[in-house]
């Protein structure tokens, strides 16, 4: 399975959008992605609708972004997460580091960086 990676703006937020599964053999473009296109300093929201299944490395990548995007005093939020990855990201208390919400209709507003 290949891993579909967007990257747009809105409302102040870098929106990630993923399709796909993020696994062992997709993670590495996902870091890449993330690494070359996301801006470390605003708020970035992950689109996850389009990721029907998440497995350990995943959810490593996602841990190990929240501290990032912490560190540097970033939002970081989870849109469309499915109840399944969420179940998993609950049980394995993972869940309790992240903002999540329905979409990116839902983020709230974001002031514009300057230039």
């Amino acid at each position: 399975m290949t891993l579909d990676l967007a990257r747009s703006s809105l409302n102040g937020w870098q929106v990630v959008t993923i399709t796909g599964q993020i696994d062992s053999k997709t993670v590495s473009l996902l870091r890449d992605f993330l690494a070359k296109e996301v801006k470390i300093d605003e708020p970035l929201a992950l689109e996850l609708s389009g990721v029907p299944f998440m497995s350990s490395a995943g959810l490593r990548t996602m841990l190990t972004l929240e501290r990032q995007t912490k560190s540097h005093g970033v939002d970081l939020a989870l849109l469309g997460l499915r109840s399944e990855i969420a179940d998993t990201m609950k049980v394995t208390g993972f869940y309790q580091y992240f903002t999540n919400y329905e979409s990116a209709s839902s983020l709230p507003s974001k002031s514009e960086p300057s230039t």
